[in-house]
């Protein structure tokens, strides 16, 4: 039974884009000329489990026909419901697990060009609180806060902690490497499970 799943979950992309040809009502089997940009979530950064993604295409545009595109969020497609379509921009509410998740599109473009692309994102629903010191135990203001994911350096978010304190959210069920810095130079660093949900950086 396992098996039998494993192979319908491997099948569910492909069975979207057959349904997208049956409502394209031009078929190319030739990529489009456009090129699409995702905003609103970023591989570089943490992401909230929950919120609006863009399509912005460039040198093409979207088909009127919403039958023709088909947003996933790893192996779910999202409802039509949730996807608004214009010539030139995509917008989709989505909710992702907390963690790593992949995005992906597939569709036709006006022209019934073929339009497909992801993204691999991490969301969570932490926060960090993290208060900047000095070595006399008083907050240090005027800082800033690097949050990076300790199993991913290309993840990371700043934050400025300018009373010496800074609240880091969207961050997953994982370890975050933190680094104050500060104008003066001095710096701190510490490695801390989000979870933990607070964090005290003696800054020297």
């Amino acid at each position: 039974m396992r098996s039998m799943l494993g192979t319908a979950r491997r099948l569910l992309p492909c069975l979207a884009l057959a349904c997208l040809s049956a409502g394209a009502q031009q078929q190319d089997s030739g990529p489009s000329a456009g090129n699409i940009t995702v905003t609103g979530i970023s591989s570089e950064r943490f992401n909230p489990t929950h919120g609006t993604v863009f399509l912005e295409l460039s040198g093409a545009y979207f088909s009127a026909d919403p039958r023709d595109l088909a947003i996933f969020v790893n192996e779910s497609q999202l409802p039509v419901s949730d996807v608004l379509v214009t010539r030139r921009i995509v917008a989709a509410s989505y909710v992702m697990e907390p963690g790593v998740n992949t995005l992906s599109f597939r569709a036709w473009d006006a022209a019934g060009k073929t339009l497909s692309g992801e993204i691999r994102v991490w969301a969570g629903d932490l926060d960090i609180s993290a208060q900047l010191i000095d070595s006399l135990n008083q907050p240090l203001e005027g800082g800033s806060v690097i949050a990076t994911l300790a199993d991913e350096p290309g993840v990371s978010a700043t934050v400025i902690a300018a009373d010496g304190s800074a609240l880091i959210p969207n961050l997953p069920d994982a370890r975050v490497i933190l680094e104050a810095r500060h104008p003066s130079g001095l710096s701190a660093t510490m490695t801390v499970p989000a979870l933990q949900r607070r964090a005290t950086l003696v800054v020297r």
